[in-house]
């Protein structure tokens, strides 16, 4: 039996948090059904697109239903009002008040189903000075501290490479969140509200520089943190062909290992110098040779912690990846299949099945009448 099997969720949710959390429900088993405004949300219009279906909108919805409503209508508002009575949670990631302004806040909503689980998901949070800034994850991310340390070699803040607030901090903690409150709503009878705050939801991420901070008192300067390239052994490091290694030997055993493979010296290997000086000298010799070479001899030793920094299509079709069938359910979109990206739920509890696809605008609007 998949664990989340008879729990209904009601997703009022947009773009990428909220799609994604209740996305894992449904892996484990939920049902879920996606409110969506009247010509459906917005992500049903990003690209690319596969004859005239959003592939984003797709990979973050399959498996779920779609109903169209426009809850501003009094028909509509009776209509969902409705479906609320037999749902188990509510996941909504508007700015802080419009659902009050719909008549279907917790406060409203909790009168005619005591149970419910209600989730929101926001920047800020509900309450505070900032609950009504408008904001994105880079945002977010800007003022958590978290990309001032997450800089380049000459000190410039870099644009991380996936969405960390919407997803560490949006998605995971609303889905962990929601459980918790289904467990507790089977136990006790009652429901529970959860803010969710991407931008305070930051916090534990930040843990290494808000420790220096608290311990000392002064910010971290760029690049000190023995995790974010202030040391020799956690670093990046460029390749003869302009490639790059990523270098994690934070414990001995694997800085001594990977001193011997690349044939550092004494001085180096004993770090008989300052951080700085030592990274150049790992620099000097690892840009002598090209990043095959580099790959072949860390192959040989698995105690080193040293890899190639590969691209999208090498994680795909690594033999680990292959051997495991990570991808190997299949997402219909435009008619086109294509490997299915998986969430994090465990195979052993996932309800997906073999082939799925996103709903239909309004496709089960049977469910509202």
């Amino acid at each position: 039996m998949k664990p989340l099997a008879g729990i209904r969720v009601i997703d009022f949710s947009t773009l990428l948090p909220g799609p994604l959390a209740t996305l894992m429900l449904s892996d484990a088993g939920a049902e879920v059904i996606k409110v969506e405004k009247i010509g459906g949300e917005d992500m049903r219009k990003s690209i690319p697109k596969v004859n005239g279906e959003s592939f984003l909108f797709a990979v973050l919805n399959r498996g779920k239903k779609s109903i169209e409503i426009d809850l501003k209508n009094k028909d509509g508002y009776r209509r969902i009002k409705k479906l609320i009575k037999s749902c188990d949670v509510i996941v909504e990631q508007f700015r802080p008040g419009v659902m009050k302004r719909l008549g279907l806040n917790w406060s409203a909503v909790k009168k005619i189903n005591k149970k419910v689980v209600y989730c929101s998901i926001s920047g800020y949070g509900q309450s505070g000075k900032k609950r009504l800034k408008a904001g994105h994850d880079l945002n977010y991310m800007a003022e958590s501290g978290l990309l001032c340390l997450s800089t380049s070699k000459d000190g410039t803040p870099t644009i991380p490479s996936t969405q960390v607030a919407d997803i560490a901090g949006g998605t995971y903690p609303a889905f962990m969140n929601i459980l918790l409150g289904i467990i507790k709503a089977s136990k006790s009878g009652k429901g529970s509200y959860i803010d969710i705050s991407m931008f305070e939801n930051l916090i534990p991420l930040a843990w290494l520089g808000l420790g220096r901070y608290l311990y000392s008192g002064n910010s971290p300067e760029k690049n000190t943190l023995h995790l974010n390239g202030g040391t020799a052994r956690y670093n990046i490091y460029r390749t003869k062909d302009k490639k790059y290694l990523a270098l994690g030997a934070l414990e001995d055993k694997f800085w001594q290992n990977f001193c011997e493979i690349i044939g550092a010296p004494a001085k180096v290997k004993n770090e008989e110098f300052n951080s700085n000086i030592l990274i150049n000298k790992i620099q000097n010799i690892i840009k002598k040779k090209n990043s095959i070479y580099w790959k072949k001899k860390l192959e040989k030793q698995y105690n080193i912690c040293c890899t190639p920094i590969g691209n999208i299509s090498e994680f795909f079709n690594d033999a680990h990846i292959r051997k495991k069938k990570i991808f190997e359910n299949i997402i219909e979109i435009g008619k086109k299949n294509y490997p299915l990206i998986p969430t994090a739920v465990s195979k052993d509890l996932s309800g997906i099945k073999k082939k799925s696809k996103a709903p239909k605008l309004g496709q089960h609007n049977y469910l509202i009448k």
